[in-house]
């Protein structure tokens, strides 16, 4: 029998997903089952912010839920907001951050930890592959900074990652997420934000073998209307380190 205190800390974020609530929830069974199998104790945060009845309801009656388990009730009004609130609460020496309408692989925080511990240096795991479904479907294989030839300087115009992310804890601390507001500032993309944060800190962006975020595409969706406002990234460390992506086809942050 395994320790009941949590090794991983899943942070999940709600807002007005309704039934598509359950449907993750339902998946993330599956998570918890895989882990147990493999002796590593996970909780879930899950971080409930301005959600409406009908999701709050949905998560507070899951079967998922467990005495491990934590639910945040927040009004920040912003998703960047309500990651930092649930990493607050995770009791977990590792992070992971999902949304709560999309799906993951069963093994993905498992695999994400061996990850994580077999390196000596800091870094944050994101999955192997993003399957994107629903208004549109895609396979794309994410960045990994050990493996992947890539010019960091691409950072500063496309995102290469995914908000899908996994790491120890004491990063997320360091490092908390950045408000948008993108209606009142034109700023967005909180975790376009983050992972460029971490890069200018020198932490490497790696992925977990065999692992998948299942992308739940919308016709509306928060980056949809940042694209349709013409948000930006907001202003951050890694714009003003050129030596880091200046002049070579190769990541590099030695």
């Amino acid at each position: 029998m395994y320790s009941t205190k949590p090794i991983i800390s899943q942070v999940v974020t709600f807002h007005t997903e309704g039934v598509l609530a359950h449907f993750t929830l339902s998946s993330l069974i599956r998570v918890r089952e895989y882990a147990s199998m493999q002796k590593i104790p996970i909780e879930f945060v899950l971080t409930l912010d301005n959600a409406d009845e009908l999701t709050t309801r949905i998560v507070k009656n899951h079967p998922l839920i467990s005495k491990r388990d934590q639910i945040v009730s927040v009004t920040h009004g912003d998703l960047a907001s309500s990651r930092n609130s649930g990493v607050s609460a995770a009791r977990g020496e590792y992070v992971g951050t999902m949304d709560g309408d999309d799906h993951y692989s069963a093994n993905w925080p498992v695999a994400a930890l061996e990850v994580a511990r077999t390196n000596e240096t800091p870094v944050i795991i994101h999955p192997e592959l993003c399957v994107s479904f629903g208004a549109f479907h895609s396979v794309a294989r994410l960045i990994d900074m050990t493996k992947d030839s890539f010019p960091l300087a691409a950072c500063i115009s496309h995102h290469p990652w995914v908000s899908c992310s996994f790491g120890i804890r004491k990063l997320y601390v360091e490092h908390p997420y950045q408000r948008t507001d993108v209606k009142e500032t034109g700023f967005g993309y909180e975790d376009w934000h983050w992972n460029a944060e971490l890069l200018a800190h020198g932490v490497t962006h790696v992925c977990a073998p065999k692992t998948a975020l299942f992308y739940r595409r919308k016709a509306e969706s928060m980056v949809m209307s940042m694209v349709s406002t013409g948000a930006i990234i907001r202003p951050c460390s890694f714009f003003d380190r050129v030596e880091l992506w200046s002049g070579s086809d190769r990541v590099s942050i030695t």
